[in-house]
């Protein structure tokens, strides 16, 4: 796994383009028809766009549906916000209690683990690689940010 990948996986703010909408669309419809997607993969595909929805706002976005059709994938894609890189680099901030531009890589990995939904530990370990900490295990988490959002 490398940064790109990373990045992908967590936060890519991008503008998604009709065509970028309907190609995700496509990677996700399993069998390859065009048919509805299964309200359980819904999440994942918007955040493959780099949406960052939470489980509670998709649960309500996605109330009474068992499934999605295109249609409303992209009205989903269109009405959800991307994060800025300016918006993750202040929410990586709060845990900078030192004021210093680094945050210890355990407490990156405690907060990627326990806040939302949670990354798995697999995940967590390439993540540490990928954040370059310095001698002290501290992430300059302005570098990590712009890692994980550089143009793919």
């Amino acid at each position: 796994i490398n940064a790109e990948y990373m990045g992908a996986i967590f936060f890519t703010p991008i503008m998604a383009s009709g065509d970028d909408i309907n190609g995700c669309y496509d990677l996700f419809d399993k069998d390859g028809k065009g048919g509805p997607l299964p309200v359980g993969v819904v999440g994942e595909a918007l955040r493959t766009l780099g949406k960052a929805p939470s489980q509670a706002e998709l649960k309500e976005l996605l109330a009474g549906h068992s499934s999605v059709d295109r249609n409303l994938f992209k009205a989903l894609a269109s009405k959800l916000d991307c994060p800025s890189k300016e918006d993750i680099i202040e929410a990586f901030s709060v845990f900078d209690i030192q004021g210093n531009g680094y945050i210890p890589l355990k407490e990156l990995q405690h907060v990627l683990k326990t806040l939302g939904e949670g990354l798995e530990d697999d995940i967590l370990h390439k993540l540490a690689v990928i954040t370059e900490p310095d001698s002290d295990q501290q992430v300059n988490y302005r570098h990590f940010v712009d890692i994980m959002t550089k143009d793919l």
